[in-house]
């Protein structure tokens, strides 16, 4: 299976203007571990992001760890990707 990153995708640029929108500069590569992107991205051809806090090295691993702060930084991020993904009528 293979990843392709399409910067231009609709998804990709809305969570982008939304990660933006809320002044974080997301780190745009690829995941050296496994998620559940890889069956609905891969398998079932669903668009896909992966979007999370702390460090990717971290990730899924025995010394997996955390910061508060990341975690509050990740919960803006995930607030401006859902605006951006669903606006509300104001």
């Amino acid at each position: 299976m293979q990843c392709i990153e399409n910067l231009n995708e609709p998804l990709v640029q809305s969570a982008l203007t939304g990660l933006y929108d809320r002044n974080i500069e997301p780190m745009i590569t690829h995941y050296n571990f496994c998620t559940n992107g890889s069956r609905y991205a891969g398998e079932a051809g669903i668009p896909t992001i992966g979007f999370g806090p702390s460090k990717k090295t971290l990730a899924h691993t025995r010394d997996e760890r955390i910061a508060l702060n990341e975690i509050e930084k990740a919960l803006e991020g995930y607030a401006g990707i859902i605006s951006r993904l669903y606006p509300m009528e104001r």
